[in-house]
């Protein structure tokens, strides 16, 4: 188990209106997000947090996945630990929560997160990487989205509505010694496209990564033409990747995830 660092982190659209008219229930709009300094956390987790037990304005997607998120105690902190999928389980579940902020009113996205060395040994596998992700939902910036106004609907498997997503990967493939392994951190939008935040390197695994991320520039470059005033961030979430390794690999976590907030 990793000990945490000590300093502390600073831490489409057509397939959208159909599901909009589908669904038969709606929420209230999420509670706003206490705010400290210009710093709100998302997702610590807090004292208390149950990930078996959500309530909005929690979710977990697929609603029905096994439970894989953990909170643990490293060091006198609490971290979410994300375990790896079993072999009937879905391997890119996700928990998250849903929010109605402003991407311009708190652009900057920060949190830690630890991938396990172990996690990349026994080979290549399936071919696909292992790891975790932050995945984050906007609405509003769609041209052909409608407006929501007192109620939110749900959206795909589980999710919040949302009309553009992207994820940030931090993972890679297996090789024969995990020691071998190089993992990077990209963002991926729902269609596809990728923008390198760092490049593969060896040795990310390990130990702590603080992050941090002007995630309103990131939406920028993959749809330049909409109009950031109008898109909100409506969900923050984190999970594992597609990726298994061979079944003669010890169990391990993918890895853990800790101060997931957004600052001004």
């Amino acid at each position: 188990m990793p000990t945490i660092p000590k300093k502390r982190s600073k831490l489409g659209g057509l397939a959208l209106l159909a599901v909009l008219a589908l669904t038969a229930c709606a929420n209230p709009p999420p509670p706003a997000l206490s705010t400290v300094g210009g710093r709100a956390i998302v997702l610590g987790p807090e004292p208390g947090f149950d990930p078996a037990r959500l309530s909005p304005p929690w979710w977990r997607s697929p609603q029905r996945a096994a439970n894989r998120f953990v909170p643990v105690d490293l060091d006198g902190r609490l971290v979410m630990r994300v375990d790896a999928a079993a072999a009937n389980q879905s391997a890119v579940s996700a928990i998250g929560r849903w929010l109605d902020v402003p991407i311009l009113s708190m652009p900057y996205l920060h949190w830690a997160w630890y991938l396990e060395p172990g996690l990349f040994a026994g080979g290549p596998g399936d071919g696909l990487d292992r790891g975790l992700r932050i995945t984050v939902g906007f609405y509003g910036g769609h041209p052909r989205s409608p407006q929501i106004t007192d109620r939110w609907f749900g959206g795909p498997d589980g999710m919040p509505a949302y009309d553009r997503r992207f994820d940030i990967v931090f993972g890679g493939a297996g090789q024969p010694r995990s020691e071998d392994a190089v993992q990077h951190l990209v963002a991926i939008s729902e269609q596809g496209i990728r923008q390198e935040l760092r490049p593969p390197a060896f040795g990310q695994s390990g130990e702590w990564k603080l992050e941090a991320l002007d995630i309103a520039r990131l939406y920028g470059g993959f749809w330049p033409r909409d109009r950031l005033e109008r898109v909100r961030i409506v969900f923050l979430g984190v999970g594992g990747l597609p990726g298994r390794a061979p079944a003669t690999v010890p169990a391990h976590p993918l890895g853990y995830v800790a101060e997931l907030s957004l600052t001004r």
